[in-house]
C-alpha cells in the first residue's frame, strides 16, 4: 500500500478514537452524578424524581400518581405506597409534606414488612408534621403507651409544606421525628430548622423493612416532595435538620 494511503488510514483511526472516547467518558461521568440535595449531606439518595412513581410500590393501583413535582394522594381509597429500591433498618428520612384535602393527618410507616403483606405493612406509624402515631404490629395495633413520647411544640398547619426528618437506629429501636413549617411558596431546595415533636422506643419494633407513605382513609389528598433517604447514616441517632 502506497505511504501516503498508509498514514491518511492511521490518521482516521485517530480521528475516530478521538471523537469516541469523550463521548462515552462524558456519558459515564452524567450517569454517576448524584443529584443535588439542600442540607448538604452527600450520604442523601433521592427517592423521588418528580416526574413518575418509579422505584415506589403501591397496595394498589391509582392510590397515588406524580403531579406536579409530587407524589399526590388521589384520595381513593386507604393504601400505602412505599419504596422499593431499598428497605431499612437504621435509616435517616427527610421529606416535605402538606395536605391538600382532609381530616386525618397525613402518615408514614417504617419497620414494616412485605412479607406477609399484612394492613399499613404491620409497621410503626409516624404521623407528620405534628407527631400524632400508631402501632400496626401484629398484637399490637393501638396508639401505643410509653413506647411513644410527643413533645410540646407550635402546632404547624398540615394544609401549608412543611419539612420532617425522621432517624432510625435498628440497634436501639428508637426512631425521632423533627419538623417545621416551610415559608410560604418554598422550593424542594428551601430548608427549615426542625423541632422534635415525636420519639418510639421499642427494640422489639426495629427491623428492615420499607420506608412508606400511608393514606389512613380514603378523601384524603396529601402530598410528599424532596425525598431523601441515607440507608445507612453515620450518626442515625441525631437530626441534621435542627
Amino acid at each position: 500500500m502506497p505511504r501516503r494511503s498508509m498514514w491518511m488510514l492511521a490518521a482516521g483511526a485517530l480521528l475516530a478514537a478521538a471523537v469516541a472516547v469523550p463521548a462515552v467518558s462524558a456519558s459515564a461521568q452524567t450517569s454517576a452524578k448524584p443529584a443535588a440535595n439542600p442540607f448538604g449531606d452527600p450520604n442523601l439518595i433521592s427517592m423521588f424524581d418528580g416526574k413518575t412513581l418509579t422505584g415506589w410500590t403501591q397496595s394498589k393501583p391509582g392510590l397515588w400518581s406524580a403531579k406536579n413535582g409530587t407524589i399526590h394522594g388521589n384520595g381513593t381509597a386507604r393504601g400505602w405506597i412505599y419504596f422499593n429500591k431499598q428497605q431499612v433498618g437504621s435509616f435517616r428520612w427527610i421529606f416535605n409534606v402538606r395536605q391538600v384535602v382532609g381530616n386525618h393527618a397525613p402518615t408514614v410507616l417504617i419497620w414494616g414488612t412485605t412479607t406477609p403483606i399484612r394492613d399499613a405493612l404491620s409497621a410503626i406509624q409516624f404521623q407528620p408534621p405534628n407527631g400524632g402515631h400508631w402501632d400496626y404490629r401484629p398484637g399490637h395495633n393501638n396508639g401505643g403507651g410509653s413506647e411513644f413520647k410527643t413533645f410540646t411544640h407550635t402546632k404547624i398547619d398540615t394544609k401549608a409544606w412543611s419539612q420532617c426528618e425522621l432517624v432510625g437506629n435498628m440497634s436501639t429501636g428508637v426512631a425521632r421525628m423533627a419538623c417545621c413549617p416551610l415559608p410560604p411558596n418554598a422550593t424542594t431546595a428551601t430548608t427549615c430548622k426542625g423541632v422534635e415533636v415525636l420519639d418510639f422506643m421499642d427494640k422489639t419494633a426495629a427491623r428492615v423493612g420499607p420506608l412508606a407513605i400511608q393514606v389512613h382513609n380514603s378523601g384524603l389528598h396529601d402530598e410528599y416532595r424532596g425525598l431523601w433517604l441515607d440507608p445507612n447514616p453515620a450518626n442515625p441517632n441525631g437530626f441534621i435538620t435542627t
